[in-house]
């Protein structure tokens, strides 16, 4: 089920990193061509709050931006823990 369900988004099973590059490509072009461009943020993590709240129209909160990517972190999560 959840395969037919990734194939419906344009990313079918069994591409490799090539294909997975393409079709990612094909799918963020076909959201900019959709979305109008005051309605739609491309935005990378990497970026923090500023461009997000911008976007948002809201302040930036006081705590940093959450800049985790631990994999025990996730795993631990993942499995119920902290």
């Amino acid at each position: 089920m959840a395969g037919g369900v990734i194939a419906r988004t344009g990313f079918p099973i069994g591409l490799d990193a090539a294909g997975l590059g393409r079709a990612f490509a094909a799918h963020s072009d076909a959201v900019k061509a959709t979305i109008p461009a005051d309605r739609l943020l491309v935005y990378q993590v990497k970026e923090g709050w500023a461009p997000l709240c911008a976007f948002l129209g809201v302040a930036e909160p006081a705590e940093p931006f959450p800049r985790t990517n631990n994999r025990t972190e996730f795993w631990d999560r993942l499995a119920g823990g902290t």
